[in-house]
């Protein structure tokens, strides 16, 4: 009977060692595959660099892909061949003694123009440029009082920086003349 239980506290110690040893070496080797280090080395070097630039290309190009450029102006070309004519008006304008003035309040801008002609002669556009994008754009017709002046109600302008650009004709003569303005500052 002795050796009977002497025989099973072995069997038993066995076991227990048995199933100690198998969790260990489990243990051991997951130990080993998880803290196992990529060796690094001028080839891996290589490799991860050409990932990251191609991962800078692609995220240069998606946000290139985004951008929204609008040209200047959509007939570029055409008013590029009238320049000439632009410049003419230009220097007519700088030989006048007196030329548009602009007076911003900030809910209208008030434009008066030199008395060179009746003001029913008077004709051509005022164009609210914005750099920012062209649908803040506005184009309108020159409309003058008999005091030679018109009112243009700024309400419909976003806020920002303009370019009034004046093209206007008096007297059967041209002339060209441009501002900056900043609305709703």
């Amino acid at each position: 009977m002795i050796s009977l239980s002497w025989q099973r506290n072995i069997e038993a110690g066995y076991e227990l060692h048995e199933t100690r040893t198998r969790n260990l070496t489990w243990n051991l080797e997951l130990g080993t595959i998880l803290t196992m280090k990529i060796k690094f080395n001028w080839g891996t070097g290589i490799v991860l660099a050409m990932i990251v630039m191609i991962g800078g290309f692609i995220f240069l190009v998606s946000i290139a892909v985004r951008q929204d450029y609008d040209l200047v102006d959509k007939d570029y070309y055409q008013k590029s061949i009238k320049y000439q004519e632009h410049i003419e008006k230009v220097q007519k304008t700088d030989a006048l003694a007196e030329k548009i003035k602009f007076e911003l309040s900030e809910a209208s801008l008030r434009l008066t123009f030199p008395n060179l002609a009746t003001f029913q002669e008077y004709s051509g556009d005022i164009h609210f440029y914005s750099p920012v994008a062209e649908k803040r754009d506005m184009t309108l017709k020159i409309k003058l009082d008999k005091n030679y002046i018109q009112f243009i109600d700024l309400k419909n302008l976003e806020k920002g920086r303009y370019q009034v650009k004046i093209d206007w004709t008096a007297n059967q003569v041209s002339y060209y003349q441009e501002e900056e303005i900043s609305v709703g500052n």
